[in-house]
């Protein structure tokens, strides 16, 4: 642990309270093992429509328990929002240790619907990207059906730009296939100060 930076951050960095919009308090740190019922419980208040374009299979308590067995915390960190002791919401950074994408991460971001609209998508979404910074990542990639424009809009508002568009990359469990959208944020680590692609080509001109 003393050689990994993201765990060296998180142990400064949380729990870290905050307030929404409309004055909830909210918790935010990262998810332990007792968490693992108030997590499934979490995903059923997420509408079925909406976890049918989660990466992950999480329809069902049994998929969400899956998925908590597999996460490898050297890959993956999972950031919980707690409201009182109700977890409402969750935001994962997925990266490689190693290899030619180690620069890269992967924000994916669930909230409770009662809590939506009060500032916990962007809470949570900067949560990832503040992490993402201050631990030496250089971009952050986010991907979602494109028929879906409520999290399109979250992320345009936080700076991510559409990067790439993948037709009939997504199957739903209906059979129905969809476009894969994504869409990419350039960060600048605290430590190494690297500029955006575009940016680093304008400051050529």
């Amino acid at each position: 642990m003393a050689d990994d930076p993201v765990a060296r951050y998180l142990l400064s960095a949380y729990p870290k309270n905050l307030a929404l919009r409309d004055g909830t308090a909210v918790t935010l740190r990262t998810l332990i093992p007792q968490d693992r019922a108030e997590v499934g419980e979490f995903f059923e208040h997420v509408p079925e429509e909406d976890r049918a374009f989660l990466k992950e299979d999480l329809l069902t308590r049994y998929e969400v328990e899956v998925w908590l067995d597999a996460i490898d915390i050297d890959r993956e960190t999972v950031i919980v929002a707690v409201a009182g002791k109700q977890i409402i919401g969750t935001a994962v950074l997925q990266r490689q240790r190693h290899g030619w994408s180690r620069h890269v991460g992967e924000i994916r971001i669930v909230a409770d619907p009662a809590f939506r609209r009060r500032g916990l998508g962007h809470a949570l979404a900067h949560a990832i990207m503040d992490l993402a910074q201050q631990t030496g990542f250089e971009k952050l990639l986010a991907e979602m059906v494109s028929d879906r424009p409520e999290p399109i809009r979250l992320f345009k508002r936080l700076g991510f730009k559409t990067e790439a568009t993948f037709n009939d990359q997504v199957k739903d469990r209906h059979g129905n296939t969809h476009d894969l959208l994504v869409m990419a944020y350039y960060t600048l680590p605290a430590d190494v100060g690297i500029l955006p692609r575009q940016t680093r080509q304008e400051s050529k001109g």
